[in-house]
């Protein structure tokens, strides 16, 4: 028997098999947090619905080939690589949760994203229909009517924490949008996303309510006061808040130029 044959060597090739495979994960995980990226920056464009469509099927027919990339590797016992998805998965969510937002007026679930997430990695034809989707359109898309899906790979806290940067987008949209082209003052719209931004940071804070060691750390849930995910989880809190703020100055300068026009 040679220790060096049958136990070192292959050894060897499985930590370089392994190293590989990380490397690609990390690589695909940069292509879909860029590519996620310029979806949110091409929303915020405002331009016209044929020229935005056309960017964000471009985009998706990249983040979906680094998608089922990482899937294929994940799923290859590979469930250790969990820390190094989560940031892509959420720069996904927050683009998707963003989108719905603006054309839907209100988010998208876990499960509907999750629904969206399997049609365009499984059939590259829909790309089309789910863009058509979430920008509110006309679309041939056959959805669940009460969908129920989850994933290994996205977990509901990877949708918890894009959601909180979901938000700082909802933020800059409300304060860009404010006034229109002609100088025209938008309080009521303006309004209604406080309102909204409002609500949902007090289910946030319900929630911590009920665990206040609530901790998000690589897409994984704990119950830990002062963890890392724990400190993580109130930095983004607060960061929810801060947009808050910025959003009723907003409206209060919205107010007195009113006034001071009439």
């Amino acid at each position: 028997m040679s220790y060096k044959d049958d136990i070192f060597l292959p050894a060897r090739n499985s930590l370089r098999i392994k190293q590989d495979e990380r490397e690609t994960v990390i690589r695909s995980c940069r292509e879909i947090t860029s590519y996620s990226k310029k979806c949110i920056f091409s929303i915020h464009r405002d331009l016209e619905k044929v020229q935005l469509k056309k960017e964000l099927i471009e985009y998706l027919i990249v983040i979906r080939e680094h998608l089922i990339t990482i899937n294929e590797i994940y799923f290859n016992d590979n469930f250790q690589l969990r820390g190094t998805i989560s940031g892509a998965i959420e720069e996904l969510i927050e683009f998707f949760t963003f989108c719905c937002y603006k054309y839907h007026s209100e988010l998208i679930q876990y499960e509907r994203f999750i629904e969206l997430i399997n049609l365009i990695t499984n059939d590259l034809k829909e790309i089309e229909n789910v863009v058509t989707y979430i920008l509110n359109e006309e679309s041939d898309i056959i959805l669940l009517w009460a969908p129920t899906l989850t994933s290994p790979m996205i977990d509901k806290a990877d949708y918890l924490m894009g959601l909180f940067d979901c938000t700082g987008e909802i933020m800059r949209m409300v304060i860009s949008n404010s006034t229109d082209t002609h100088g025209k003052f938008k309080n009521l719209e303006t309004l209604n996303d406080y309102n909204f931004m409002k609500k949902l940071y007090e289910n946030y804070i319900l929630l911590q309510s009920y665990y206040p060691g609530i901790s998000i750390y690589n897409g994984i849930f704990d119950d830990s006061i002062n963890s890392k995910g724990n400190n993580s989880f109130k930095k983004k809190l607060q960061v929810f808040e801060s947009s808050i703020n910025k959003i009723e100055n907003t409206l209060i300068d919205l107010l007195i130029s009113d006034k001071e026009i009439l």
